[in-house]
């Protein structure tokens, strides 16, 4: 596909990305995302895998499962409404997608989420001083809850396809401005995006942001991102304080080493940023 031609449909795909991280309970209709794209609905299908690189249900199912996920982790919801919201008419049929995604039973993720938090669970994670060599981003922001920031990385990197900036390669970066322990939900900050060229033009939608190069603390997590608060509590509770170090003026941030189109949750690498000064 030519980069203009590319450039285009990636505008048409937007709308379309859009809707779908907003409307994760809705059934999506064809003809509505045809619409939506401007496209035909005999070739919208074609032209959002050919774009996205995955089906408009494999993405619907992988924003589902995320978000069935975290409601199991972080609320008291029945495991019935949890899995009508996740688009399941009978439970079996959730229990089946949610293992072959997790690779474990919506009640034992529960049971093994609700535990308490214990420091010493998590004592053997690797944590490395390394200097940083700095990045250029290009990036969307996203206000809100921080798990609900996979269709921003979804369409920053769409976005950045669309002008040659990116390949499915590419290490995806997000940049967290404030603890969700004490910050509202709605008041989050954050950004999705990818290392680029610091001369790229980004076009129009996307944001220029730059992390400087400095030492950092990196812990290494494997595992789905909606877990991610274990790592982070035991990193400030317990590390730092028996570190020496002094975190910098500069937010957490977090690079993504493999794919979630294709990766399994377990498997899933991130690499968790503590600038220091």
């Amino acid at each position: 596909m030519k980069p203009q031609t590319k450039a285009q449909y990636a505008y048409r795909m937007d709308p379309v990305l859009r809707w779908l991280a907003s409307n994760p309970d809705a059934d999506p209709d064809l003809y509505h995302l045809a619409d939506l794209a401007c496209l035909s609905p005999y070739h919208f299908h074609r032209v959002y895998r050919a774009m996205m690189g995955e089906t408009v249900n494999a993405t619907v199912q992988r924003i589902r499962m995320h978000r069935a996920a975290a409601a199991l982790g972080g609320t008291g919801a029945p495991l019935r409404d949890i899995a009508q919201r996740a688009g399941y008419a009978s439970d079996a049929a959730f229990n089946r997608a949610f293992g072959a995604t997790f690779g474990i039973s919506p009640g034992r993720y529960r049971a093994a989420r609700s535990r308490p938090f214990d420091p010493q669970e998590l004592g053997m994670y690797p944590i490395t001083i390394e200097t940083f060599p700095g990045a250029v981003l290009a990036a969307l922001r996203h206000r809100g809850s921080y798990q609900e920031i996979g269709p921003v990385f979804t369409r920053a990197f769409m976005l950045a396809g669309s002008r040659g900036l990116a390949n499915p390669e590419s290490i995806g970066f997000g940049v967290y401005f404030d603890d969700p322990e004490q910050v509202p939900v709605s008041q989050l900050r954050s950004l999705a995006g990818m290392s680029v060229a610091p001369d790229a033009d980004l076009g129009d939608e996307l944001e220029r942001f730059e992390i400087p190069a400095g030492r950092c603390a990196i812990l290494t997590y494997t595992g789905p991102y909606n877990e991610m608060d274990k790592p982070y509590n035991w990193m400030f509770s317990e590390w730092l304080p028996g570190s020496g170090a002094v975190p910098a003026d500069f937010p957490m941030f977090e690079q993504y080493l493999n794919d979630p189109r294709t990766t399994p949750p377990a498997e899933l690498q991130t690499r968790i940023c503590m600038p220091l000064k």
